[in-house]
């Protein structure tokens, strides 16, 4: 376990939009390891990694530090600040076996403690409902089994176990205590850029899960797309057409529907909608949607990364991928819509116990 001091501040740094880990600050009184993280209004937060033991941080210590590393990361001199809070939390990992029992489910530190840094649990904690909350929805409004539910802890556990994973292997050689540092000079550099990168969401331990090889993610066509690469992946926020005629960004529809359903046609933006609603392949993709066995929406996008004219996409409630269909098929949609939304987790846990 490890103690942290944290202080929030609103203050203007050289190094704006970065996250900054200094793991040897050369100043006097900031601590052994200072961390800042980014905020919005130029707001930053500030992580010290206190020495062991319990000695109290007095609120004097504190502002201390604030400004000790405010000066150390300008020019010698503590530039201006506002002081919004300050604490001290003890960091230690923690990683419930099960998330789930009757009608109970676990979701952020109920389930999770992550402490390292670049692991912000609130993020984490953030993205269990957002994995969590359709689920509940579909199957409180049967459009769903309650075997849905199970995949809530399949694919969450397995991300924030990954993340735990990659910050345990991270730490020692970042702070000196693995054999292999003298041997790979560069790999504290690498692990430093992992931790920081962490911090702005991106990297193994900061971005959002991919959810390729959940129980959710239906088989992929034949045959393949060129956006197949994005299934699983957080969808990109494109302007999209809805059927109503109005332009609108594609994250702005998830939560009306079950589903999201987005034909890549382009040349349709400077079309008037009663004309490219009953050209081309989309009366037959209309079709296809109304017979979905869960409500969805039908939106068209002018291009979507990496995908040619004609792709179907197949978006599930928190904005994932779920796949990529060159034109129009209305078996294999309707098929995946049956897998995204659990309707076939009975049938592959009969074929695992048979297989057992």
């Amino acid at each position: 376990m490890e103690r942290h001091a944290v202080a929030a501040v609103r203050c203007t740094l050289p190094f704006a939009g970065e996250a900054i880990l200094h793991r040897t600050p050369p100043w006097r009184g900031s601590g052994a390891e200072v961390t800042a993280r980014p905020l919005p209004g130029e707001r930053w937060r500030i992580d010290w990694l206190l020495p062991p033991g319990d000695e109290l941080v007095t609120p004097e210590a504190l502002v201390a530090r604030v400004r000790a590393t405010l000066a150390g990361w300008t020019d010698g001199t503590t530039p201006p600040y506002d002081l919004l809070d300050t604490g001290v939390y003890t960091v230690h990992h923690r990683l419930a076996r099960r998330w789930g029992a009757g009608r109970v489910l676990l979701a952020g530190d109920a389930a999770h403690l992550l402490g390292a840094l670049g692991t912000p649990a609130v993020d984490e904690g953030l993205r269990d409902i957002d994995n969590l909350a359709w689920k509940l929805a579909l199957v409180r409004h049967g459009h769903a089994a309650k075997e849905l539910l199970d995949s809530y802890q399949e694919e969450r556990r397995a991300v924030v176990a990954s993340r735990l994973r990659a910050a345990d292997q991270s730490l020692p050689i970042l702070r000196g205590g693995s054999p292999l540092r003298p041997l790979l000079p560069g790999s504290a550099r690498g692990h430093e850029a992992l931790h920081s990168d962490g911090h702005l969401g991106r990297g193994p331990l900061g971005a959002p899960p991919a959810h390729l090889h959940s129980p959710l993610t239906p088989t992929p066509p034949h045959p393949r797309t060129s956006a197949d690469a994005g299934v699983g992946d957080l969808v990109t926020d494109v302007p999209v057409t809805a059927e109503d005629g109005s332009t609108v960004r594609l994250r702005d529809r998830l939560g009306r529907t079950a589903l999201l359903v987005v034909l890549v046609a382009p040349g349709t933006g400077v079309w008037d909608r009663r004309h490219w609603m009953t050209a081309g392949v989309m009366p037959r993709l209309a079709e296809a949607v109304a017979g979905l066995p869960q409500p969805a929406e039908l939106l068209v996008a002018e291009t979507y990364p990496g995908a040619a004219a004609h792709t179907v996409l197949l978006v599930r409630p928190d904005g994932h991928l779920a796949l990529a269909l060159s034109g129009v098929d209305e078996s294999q949609l309707r098929a995946a819509a049956r897998t995204v939304c659990g309707a076939d987790a009975g049938t592959r846990e009969e074929a695992a116990r048979a297989a057992r």
